[in-house]
């Protein structure tokens, strides 16, 4: 589901990017972004935060950042309201 809407908006040769609740960013650091959110969106796959975070602990050998921490937050609760 990712994946179609980054290649959305990789097809426009911008430089930079507004994003709706953060800050403009550049195209490198538009990429750390993209990063980051497929990064902790790989590791849920539950309702449970805990299970997701020793996902990501086990599938990347380190801690979450501030921002997959985030995310990963973010895409749990997507699956709890999906859930119901």
């Amino acid at each position: 589901m990712l994946k179609p809407m980054i290649q959305d908006i990789q097809k426009y040769d911008a430089e930079w990017f507004l994003l709706g609740h953060e800050s403009i960013c550049n195209a490198k650091e538009m990429n750390i972004y993209w990063e980051e959110l497929t990064t902790a969106s790989r590791v849920v796959k539950s309702t449970s935060l805990e299970n997701s975070l020793e996902c990501f602990k086990a599938e990347y050998k380190r801690d979450p950042n501030d921002n997959e921490f985030f995310f990963i937050k973010a895409f749990v609760n997507d699956h709890i309201i999906n859930s119901k």
